[in-house]
């Protein structure tokens, strides 16, 4: 999976009302807290800075949190004020002033997305834009990331230019619920005779203890959609709610201003500790969360204290309160030039053109304040202060970006329908030299007809997977599942059993092609991030855990097989094998040894080539001027060639197959091979592709392997066993 791009909560640019009945001088009441204004620029500042320099800032992620707490705080006090002052909360109302504050900036930068998409992006990244940008406006983009992350096809998928909607869909769903939860409050009582402010606060506080639980175990259990889950992160609202509620009530004594000069300072160095001390690598949210989370608490608890060594003079410095007005349209536009830029300069953005972006994304984020937001909040035109015209507008504007994103999706779906039906076609025709035929070492082949042809193309190319795909085990399930193809209890048919992750999934077509010429039969077992390997993979939380628990159902398995089995095939991804190349060696072979035991061969492949970026991001760039520039070196595509090599050399009975030569020739591994596009994504290769390999794959190696025999009729032996 794609651990996922960790992006930051949208600063909700509404004025920051104080704390719910604040009655003494640590919170007083009032329109304007300074210190809540300093969080907002130090989390977006963070962010910025992690997303333009993530080497430097790795965990400025965090902001996400501040931001989460700061909105409960701020939301909860406002709707406990209006509903014990008037005994009820006027929804409408309500949604309608966050409509105004936060959809006519967000929709625009939505729109302006839309436009650079269909000037700069290449084809094959607008299906999954367009859906992000859908998920967007409907604010459902957490929903649509945590999917991804558990789909095997969209896992590893580069981030769109709206993934950072995310946290605003999260704080958009916070504010529709939230508010019932108050009006439940209410309610319950009015029946009970109980207060408005104690029983909102049993209610949030259980409702903040179950999400908090539920962050904890989703996250150890299953990271990457528990990072953009809102069950996982309403918690950290719910901490600023309870905060709310703490604050306002009666009686409460003051705090003295030497405790709250020190308290407010140690909040800041633990959220500055976090975003430098946490990185990709750390379990979020989980337990991770809570040292930001309180944190933030703390600083808003201790409010603006005065004395010589408050930090009051920080909060006042003229750029704090400045980067906290600008926040929330900095926080819409500075990710998606980000993205965006790279698609404009025709490279990677390097370090003065990221220092001149952040630059120019301020300025806009000062022109986005002063013409878009602010008017929107507080101009009385269009009679926008109305909650009906409020309401109308917003669904009618969300109505229209709908649609166009919509219309998005489905031309670039249409798109990537055609180039697979044209690529059915033209592998249907059976094209001399076609794929893995150009690179046959032992007869020279070249077909100038390919020179043009890409199979399937870039738009249509991470769709090319192996099928069955029920064949195949997905990281968060164990289960072994036995998909067998071909005549099993023919004993003139050698019986292979293919073994391994994705990796060895990729060269299913080419084993399926086999198994329909008669050659041979076939069973596999075949699991997401799961290499057959007794060391641990370097996948994290479920991931690791399915992964243990599928082999060890595996080995079992493969020994009851064994008396039915000619050899067992096996590959996969050497970057999940943990520790160095010696003991990933030393893995691999002790998880064989027991099947070479039984007396079955083993047949080790070598990996798939990998690239550092997508080569179809530069295929789709450079198609006209000619493919060649999207390859790498053989040494940058095999970096741990001698693994499956060394693994082999410890089990007697084992072989090992160098397919290098079908990937790279001249030192050289191209995109593009016989107009087939060969990769699926960075390291998996595509079902045409390896389908293309079948008469090649099978052959002998070595110096003194012979020529390649003509095809054999059905049932009869391949030359492939040859090897054992």
């Amino acid at each position: 999976m794609t651990t996922p791009v960790r992006d930051h909560a949208g600063p909700a640019p509404a004025r920051t009302a104080g704390g719910a009945g604040a009655t003494d001088r640590s919170t007083p009441r009032r329109s304007f807290r300074p210190e809540v204004q300093a969080l907002r620029a130090l989390a977006v500042g963070m962010v910025v800075l992690f997303h333009l320099w993530p080497g430097r800032v790795p965990g400025g992620y965090v902001g996400v949190d501040v931001f989460f707490v700061i909105s409960g705080f701020l939301i909860t006090g406002h709707l406990l004020r209006e509903a014990e002052a008037t005994g009820r909360v006027r929804l409408g109302r309500f949604w309608a002033r966050r409509a105004r504050r936060l959809l006519p900036a967000a929709y625009l930068v939505l729109a302006a997305t839309v436009v650079a998409t269909l000037l700069l992006a290449p084809h094959s990244l607008w299906q999954q834009w367009f859906r992000e940008t859908l998920g967007a406006t409907l604010y459902v983009e957490n929903w649509v990331l945590a999917a991804d992350a558990v789909d095997y096809l969209a896992a590893d998928a580069d981030p769109s230019p709206v993934q950072h909607y995310w946290s605003l869909s999260t704080e958009e769903q916070f504010y529709l619920v939230w508010p019932l939860l108050v009006v439940a409050a209410a309610a319950v009582a009015a029946r009970t005779g109980r207060t408005t402010r104690r029983t909102t606060g049993v209610l949030l506080a259980v409702a903040t203890l179950a999400s908090f639980a539920a962050s904890l175990w989703l996250t150890a259990t299953d990271p990457a959609p528990a990072y953009f889950a809102t069950t996982t992160r309403a918690w950290q609202f719910g901490a600023g709610a309870l905060l709310a509620l703490w604050l306002a009530r009666p009686g409460r004594r003051p705090v003295g201003d030497g405790v709250r000069v020190a308290a407010s300072w140690a909040g800041l160095a633990v959220l500055v500790a976090c975003a430098l001390g946490y990185d990709a690598g750390t379990p979020f949210p989980g337990t991770a969360a809570i040292a930001p989370v309180l944190a933030t608490v703390v600083v808003i608890a201790a409010g603006t204290p005065s004395g010589r060594l408050s930090p009051a003079g920080l909060f006042a410095w003229r750029p704090v309160p400045y980067a906290a007005e600008i926040s929330y349209s900095l926080y819409l536009w500075h990710w998606p030039a980000i993205v965006i830029l790279p698609f404009a300069l025709g490279h990677e953005a390097g370090l003065l053109e990221r220092a001149v972006l952040l630059v120019g994304v301020v300025l806009l984020a000062d022109l986005n304040k002063r013409f878009v937001e602010d008017p929107a909040r507080f101009s009385r035109r269009w009679d926008l202060h109305r909650t009906g015209r409020a309401l109308s507008l917003t669904v009618a504007g969300a109505a229209a970006l709908a649609l166009v994103a919509g219309g998005g999706l489905a031309v670039a779906k249409h798109r990537v329908q055609g180039q697979e039906e044209l690529a059915a076609s033209i592998v249907a025709d059976e094209p001399a030299c076609l794929g893995a035929a150009s690179m046959d070492p032992e007869q020279a082949c070249d077909n100038p007809e390919l020179d043009d042809v890409v199979v399937p193309a870039p738009e249509a190319v991470s769709q090319d997977v192996a099928e069955p795909t029920d064949c195949f085990v997905d990281s968060d399930e164990s289960a072994l599942e036995d998909c067998t193809f071909g005549p099993v209890d023919d004993d003139d048919v050698p019986h292979v059993v293919l073994v391994g992750d994705s990796h060895a999934r990729a060269m299913m077509p080419a084993f399926r092609e086999m198994v329909d010429q008669g050659r041979i039969s076939l069973s596999v077992q075949l699991k997401s991030s799961c290499a057959w390997s007794a060391g641990p993979t370097d996948a994290d939380g479920e991931r690791a855990r399915t992964c243990e628990r599928w082999k060890d159902q595996l080995e079992p398995w493969l020994e009851r097989q064994a008396p039915r089995t000619d050899a067992v095939v096996t590959t996969g991804y050497l970057d999940y094998l943990s520790g160095d190349a010696a003991e990933q060696a030393d893995d691999l072979a002790e998880a064989w040894e027991p099947v070479a035991d039984a007396g079955v061969p083993i047949v080790a492949l070598s990996d798939n080539p990998q690239h550092d970026q997508e080569p179809s991001l530069c295929l789709d760039r450079t198609l006209r001027n000619g493919p060649e520039q999207c390859g790498v070196t053989e040494k940058q595509a095999f970096p741990d060639a001698q693994v499956y090599e060394d693994a082999v050399a410890e089990v007697p009975g084992a072989s090992y197959v160098d397919l290098t030569e079908l990937y790279c020739q001249d030192g050289t591994c191209p995109a593009v091979i016989g107009g087939v596009n060969v990769y699926r994504d960075t390291h998996h290769l595509t079902a045409t592709y390896t389908r293309t390999m079948t008469p090649y794959a099978a052959r002998p190696r070595g110096p003194a392997a012979p020529p390649t025999p003509p095809a054999p009729p059905p049932a009869a032996p391949i030359c492939f066993f040859t090897l054992f």
